[in-house]
């Protein structure tokens, strides 16, 4: 059977040839745990628990892989405002988006890793990007060059001459570009 999506990267309906038993792989960006969830985190979260319950009901397996951001700027800003540990902060809000995911009943991912069970992993990619030169060390941070990719943003349909500089209050003269983003 062909199942026929629309694929964000190349901007047209594309068609999968799936077979049933045959096992899909999907992966979706979770939250950054600092706050509850609201409807704009929701609504992808639906959207996916929909494929995936389709997926099941033609009979595909289904590798439901959705990450958990539990270390941020966002964490670390509420950790210290609740005079509580990043961890505490990311344990609370992961278990009341769960607790959401289970209210609202939608299905769970087969795993829900959390990026602080990676950090190793990062910091090495993020090494590589500093030595293809991709990043830049910069006053104790190291800042992504989206000028480096032509690319950049077009996934998200972002145009870069559209973009506006981030929001995090870094010192914004030591950034190369003002749209250089911490990592």
């Amino acid at each position: 059977m062909k199942l026929q999506l629309f694929s964000s990267k190349e901007k047209e309906n594309v068609f999968l040839d799936l077979e049933p038993g045959q096992t899909i792989n999907i992966y979706l960006c979770g939250p950054t745990v600092y706050d509850h969830i609201h409807i704009g985190n929701l609504r992808p979260v639906i959207i996916f628990d929909i494929l995936h319950r389709l997926l099941l009901h033609l009979n595909i397996k289904v590798n439901y892989v959705q990450n958990i951001t539990d270390i941020d700027d966002k964490i670390i800003v509420r950790a210290n405002k609740e005079k509580k540990t990043e961890k505490k902060v990311s344990d609370h809000y992961t278990n009341a988006y769960l607790a959401n995911l289970i209210r609202y009943n939608i299905l769970l991912p087969s795993a829900l890793p959390r990026v602080t069970n990676y950090i190793s992993e990062i910091q090495e990619f993020i090494f590589s990007l500093v030595e293809k030169k991709i990043a830049y060390q910069q006053n104790n941070e190291v800042l992504f060059r989206i000028g480096v990719n032509k690319d950049y943003g077009k996934l998200s349909k972002q145009n870069l001459e559209k973009l506006k500089p981030g929001t995090r209050e870094i010192n914004k003269t030591s950034k190369e570009s003002e749209l250089d983003f911490v990592l």
